[in-house]
């Protein structure tokens, strides 16, 4: 099958909180990363600046994303992936339905469509509603009924028009990266990143909660009569030993390769969890125990497709002082650095073969590849922001996936992170993926070298 042949998508993708802003307007109810950025004030003893998504790029404004919309027929996008903010929908995370909230997404999804965009819808990006947070969050068991009842609000509401749902985007960077880093900063930890193996075994039964609550909405969804396609976006990111000589960092390696990359594809389709992560959790955490009846579940609700979320590798060694004792970011030996690690298109095609072989060939879906460099590689020169570094990663990344798609990889689409700048989590404002730069102050837009170059790749493979 060539890409001509098939309704292959070529789009971009985003989080609500990072492009919306309106945080608290219409009646929107707190997520927990509202609180991290103004209570728990993440982003200003991370970052170093006071920082929040306040306004973000003003996306709750459909005058201002109706010309962001604008970009994307220009550039030739068929596709568009965002979430929704469970909060703007349901305020309290159960209960009373935020019309004002549910309407915003729904006028979006029909003018993307008027436009010619296939919407692609990520329930949860992180976002968690701060009433449920209190509540013990994804910690609590009820969560998967919690999400399960958004879902469903959602689906209701959505899901005529709406072909594609990704139920969570990144379980593992959310729960064992973002939550960790935001909890030592509320403690006031020396080293917010330093995570231990205690916290880590700590977020176990969390994740384990978020797999069920993906499992049973996916038995949701089918029964529901939804005739699109639903599945999970996850973080893969391929585990090179620094020393391959040394047994131990080749053992840190494969654990870290266990924790982020065979825990979240064996839960969704092989219904079972890695016995080494399992027994290096309960080594902290005893009380960590899966449930044959749970594993069932997993087992019987593949999800559709999976979403490939893939940036780098990681270079892995092993740490005593570090969770479970591999340390898995930190290290880049390119003389000249992305943000999200090495750059190495090349592992990016021997991942998609290496789950063709592997996990049943399931369709992918790339939900996010893109990269940043910090300023020396955005100069605006001529109107536009000359990006040379972000346009070679770019053409380089989207060969490696052709090539494997070519080899027999099932790759129906290709959505790239991000077409615009955002708020960057932990980073706010400092950390650049867009195509289009926008000034933060003002809300301009301006096209960047990688955005034409992203045109000119869609116009020769549709």
């Amino acid at each position: 099958m060539t890409i001509s042949e098939s309704k292959f998508l070529w789009g971009a993708a985003s989080a609500s909180h990072q492009v919306e802003g309106g945080w608290d307007a219409d009646g929107k109810g707190l997520s927990k990363w509202d609180v991290y950025t103004h209570r728990y004030r993440v982003t200003k003893a991370v970052v170093g600046k006071d920082q929040t998504a306040d306004v973000a790029i003003n996306q709750y404004s459909r005058a201002q994303y109706l010309k962001d919309i604008a970009f994307m027929r220009e550039v030739g996008l068929n596709a568009y992936r965002f979430s929704l903010s469970w909060p703007r929908i349901l305020p309290d995370g159960t209960g009373a339905v935020n019309d004002k909230g549910l309407d915003y997404y729904s006028r979006l999804v029909d003018d993307l469509i008027a436009a010619g965009v296939k919407p692609v819808v990520t329930l949860y990006h992180w976002d968690y509603p701060w009433t449920l947070s209190e509540k013990g969050g994804w910690h609590n068991r009820d969560s998967i009924a919690w999400f399960r009842e958004y879902a469903g609000v959602v689906f209701g509401a959505l899901g005529d028009r709406v072909e594609l749902f990704v139920t969570m985007n990144e379980p593992f960077i959310d729960l064992f990266l973002m939550d960790v880093v935001a909890e030592n900063v509320r403690d006031r930890r020396p080293d917010p990143w330093l995570a231990t193996s205690v916290q880590y075994a700590r977020q176990a039964p969390a994740l384990h909660h978020l797999f069920l609550a993906h499992a049973r909405t996916v038995a949701d969804y089918r029964t529901s009569s939804g005739k699109g396609m639903i599945g999970m976006a996850v973080p893969l990111m391929p585990t090179i030993p620094i020393d391959p000589a040394k047994p131990e960092d080749v053992a840190a390696a494969r654990l870290a390769d266990g924790v982020i990359n065979r825990w979240p594809l064996e839960a969704l389709f092989q219904g079972s969890y890695p016995d080494d992560v399992v027994e290096a959790l309960r080594t902290y955490n005893p009380d960590f125990l899966v449930t044959p009846a749970d594993l069932d579940v997993l087992a019987d609700n593949p999800p559709d497709f999976l979403g490939v979320n893939f940036y780098a590798p990681v270079y892995v060694d092993h740490a005593a002082d570090r969770a479970l004792g591999f340390r898995w970011f930190g290290t880049n030996p390119d003389r000249v650095r992305a943000f999200n690690g090495p750059v190495r298109p090349e592992a990016f095609y021997d991942l998609l073969m290496h789950i063709r072989a592997n996990y049943g060939d399931p369709p992918i879906f790339i939900t996010e590849n893109g990269t940043g460099y910090g300023d020396f590689d955005e100069v605006m020169e001529d109107g536009i922001v000359k990006d040379p570094l972000r346009t070679d990663y770019i053409r380089r990344h989207i060969d490696a996936m052709l090539r494997a798609r070519r080899a027999g990889a099932d790759v129906r689409g290709y959505m790239l992170w991000s077409l615009f700048d955002n708020f960057e989590w932990i980073q706010g404002f400092e950390r650049r993926f867009g195509l289009v730069h926008v000034d933060f102050s003002t809300q301009k837009r301006t096209p960047k070298q990688s955005f034409y170059a992203y045109r000119d790749i869609i116009a020769k493979n549709r």
